[in-house]
C-alpha cells in the first residue's frame, strides 16, 4: 500500500493535496498520514479528510500524528512538508520581528520569506527542522520523495539536497502556474491557449517563451495589456521589468519587489509600484482563519457548504500519480543545477521545467538565460546559496553576509546598518534559533 505523510497537513496545502490524491482513483488505496502540531488545525482536517475518503467510498487509511518524531515516516514512500517552523507563517512571532527589526534599519519587506533579512532568518529557524525530518527520512524510508512546500524554498530544497543525500529532494511552488493564468486573464484567454518555458530561480523565474498554440509570440499582447491601467495596477513590477528587460517573470509585485534593488528602498519608488509599508502585529490567533467556523473548509465539512472535490493546478499529486502509474507529466520544479541553466553556477537551487513519470524526475535542458536577466537572478541565488551553506555549516558569519550581498537589502541600508540588523534580530529570535545554532 502506498504511503503518503503530510507534515503540516492542516497549512494551505493538506485538505487541498488530500482532495488531490483522492481525485485520481489510482491512488485511492493508500495510507496517509496527517501530521501537525496544532491541534485546532489537525482535527478539523482529518475529519475533513476522512469525510472526502467516505464520499469516494475509498479504501483509503487516514491516521493522525501530532509529532512526525511518533513514527511516522517509516516506510513512508511521499512526504510532503508544507509547514511554519516556530510560529505561525505570516503573522504573529517570529515572523512579526523579522518584518518589523529590519524596518527600523530601513529595510523594507512585503513579504520576508524567499530572500533578504527575514527570508535568511526564516531558513535558519526552518532548516534545523527539516534536516531533521530529512535524517529521519533516511533512517526509516530511505530513497523515499520529500516534496518541499516550505519558504524559502531554494536555501531548503538545496539545503536538503546536500544534507540528505540518501533520499530524493524537490521543491515545489506555484508561480508558473499562476503566473499563466495572470497572463491568460489579461489578455482574455485561457491558460490552455499558450505554449511557454519558464526557467530561473524560485520566485525569480522568467517567461523565456511566451507563444499562442499558432506559434504567434504573445509579447506584443501582454505588452499593450500593461498600458492598460487596470492590468498594470494588478502586476506594476512585473511591467516594469518587462519594459526594461522583455521579459515577464513569474511572481507577483509584492514579492518581486524584495528581490531586485530597485523599488523597495525609497518611498517614491515604492508608491510608483503601488507598494505601500507593512507593519506585523506580534500577535496571533491560534486557529488559522481556514479552520474557523464560518470558513469554506469547515462549511464543506459540517454540510452547510458541498465538497469541493475539483482537483487543484498544485504539482506534488501530480508528481505522485506520475511515479505511480503510465502517466507524463510536464511541470516546474526546483531542483539543483547541474548545467540546466548554463549561466548559473553548478549547484545552486534552479527552478526548470522536468518531465516527470515511473523513471523520476528528468530536468530539462535550458541553455542559458539572457545574460540580463541571469544577473538578476544571480543577485538571488548567490544569496541564497551563502545562506544555504551557512545553514549547513552552522556559520552565523556566513548567514550575516548572505544579508550583506541580498540585492534589496544591500540598496536599502549600509554593510553597518545591515550587520547591527542581523545582530538585534539575531537576538530577538535566539528561543527560535536555538539550539542549534548555539548562540
Amino acid at each position: 500500500m502506498l504511503k503518503i505523510v503530510f507534515i503540516g497537513a492542516g497549512s494551505g496545502f493538506g485538505a487541498m493535496s488530500f482532495v488531490d490524491v483522492m481525485s485520481f482513483e489510482e491512488l485511492r488505496d493508500s495510507e496517509v498520514v496527517l501530521v501537525d502540531v496544532n491541534p485546532t488545525h489537525l482535527e478539523p482536517v482529518t475529519a475533513y479528510c476522512r469525510k472526502v475518503v467516505e464520499h469516494y467510498d475509498a479504501p483509503t487509511r487516514v491516521s493522525t500524528a501530532a509529532d512526525w518524531r511518533e513514527g511516522a515516516l517509516e516506510g513512508a514512500d511521499y512526504v510532503i512538508t508544507s509547514f511554519a517552523q516556530g510560529g505561525p507563517a505570516y503573522r504573529g512571532l517570529p515572523y512579526a520581528l523579522e518584518m518589523n527589526i529590519p524596518r527600523e534599519f530601513g529595510i523594507h519587506q512585503n513579504v520576508g520569506d524567499t530572500v533578504g533579512v527575514g527570508g535568511v532568518f526564516r531558513a535558519m529557524r526552518t532548516a534545523p527542522e527539516l534536516i531533521a525530518i530529512g535524517a529521519g527520512m533516511e533512517a526509516e524510508c530511505p530513497g523515499a520523495w520529500l516534496i518541499n512546500y516550505v519558504n524559502p524554498m531554494s536555501i531548503l530544497t538545496r539545503t536538503l539536497n546536500l544534507a540528505c543525500p540518501k533520499i530524493n529532494v524537490l521543491g515545489l511552488c506555484h508561480n508558473v502556474q499562476y503566473g499563466i493564468r495572470g497572463i491568460a486573464k489579461m489578455l482574455e484567454r485561457s491558460h490552455k491557449d499558450f505554449r511557454y518555458t519558464v526557467a530561473g530561480v524560485n520566485h525569480m523565474a522568467w517567461f523565456l517563451r511566451l507563444e499562442y498554440l499558432d506559434g504567434r509570440s504573445a509579447y506584443p499582447d501582454l505588452q499593450a495589456a500593461g498600458e492598460k491601467e487596470a492590468s498594470y495596477n494588478l502586476f506594476p513590477v512585473q511591467f516594469e521589468l518587462l519594459k526594461h528587460f522583455g521579459c515577464w517573470t513569474t511572481e507577483s509585485s509584492g514579492h518581486c519587489a524584495e528581490y531586485l534593488p530597485y523599488f523597495m528602498s525609497r518611498k517614491e519608488a515604492r508608491e510608483g509600484v503601488r507598494l505601500g509599508v507593512r507593519e506585523v502585529s506580534e500577535e496571533a490567533e491560534t486557529t488559522s482563519k481556514r479552520w474557523t467556523a464560518d470558513s469554506d473548509l469547515v462549511q464543506q465539512l459540517d454540510g452547510r457548504k458541498p465538497l469541493n472535490l475539483v482537483r487543484s493546478f498544485e504539482y506534488d499529486t501530480h508528481i505522485i500519480h506520475a511515479m505511480e502509474t503510465d502517466n507524463v507529466y510536464r511541470m516546474n520544479l526546483n531542483v539543483m543545477n547541474r548545467g540546466m541553466i548554463g549561466n548559473l553556477p553548478d549547484g545552486y537551487c534552479v527552478e526548470v521545467p522536468c518531465t516527470v513519470d515511473r523513471l523520476g524526475v528528468a530536468p530539462h535542458h535550458v541553455g542559458p538565460l539572457p545574460v540580463p536577466l541571469a544577473a538578476l537572478c544571480r543577485g538571488m541565488a548567490d544569496m541564497q546559496t551563502l545562506a544555504s551553506d551557512a545553514i549547513l555549516e552552522r556559520d552565523l558569519e556566513k548567514a550575516c553576509r548572505a544579508c550583506l550581498i541580498d540585492p534589496c537589502t544591500a540598496a536599502s541600508a549600509t554593510p553597518t546598518g545591515i550587520r547591527n540588523c542581523f545582530n538585534k534580530l539575531l537576538q530577538a529570535d535566539r528561543p527560535w534559533l536555538e539550539p542549534y545554532w548555539q548562540i
